[in-house]
């Protein structure tokens, strides 16, 4: 990924009801610094929605070499595919790295239009 970010909270909207889902998405960490999951939240609509995708043992070394920005356009990736969004009720899903990443725009968190949305550049395999 060419676009390298500190960041670790991101907003991005997902497919959903009318033009989409609004989502927050934030990156959690190992106790070594090593990113390996990411938490999805939505207050639109009826109520507060949350999951999170988990990086599996073996993935947390793959997941932490993409990057941050990688690993979240992975786990978007598969919430699309497999319609997490609409699976909320059944808790935690395992990251597939084999998921097609994303290719929207990650907006960061906290940013106020003088910071411009992620765009995603050629991925690594």
């Amino acid at each position: 990924m060419t676009h390298a970010t500190d960041k670790t909270s991101f907003l991005c909207t997902l497919p959903g009801a009318a033009k989409g889902m609004a989502y927050s998405i934030t990156v959690g960490f190992i106790h070594d610094g090593q990113p390996n999951c990411v938490q999805f939240t939505s207050f639109v609509g009826e109520g507060r929605r949350s999951f999170r995708v988990l990086a599996s043992a073996p993935d947390l070394a793959s997941a932490a070499m993409g990057g941050i920005e990688t690993l979240c356009r992975l786990a978007i990736g598969q919430v699309i595919r497999d319609s997490l969004y609409a699976k909320t009720a059944q808790g935690d899903h395992t990251l597939d790295m084999r998921v097609q990443p994303w290719q929207g725009d990650l907006k960061p968190a906290g940013s106020r239009g003088a910071q411009r949305a992620l765009r995603p550049q050629l991925l690594r395999g």
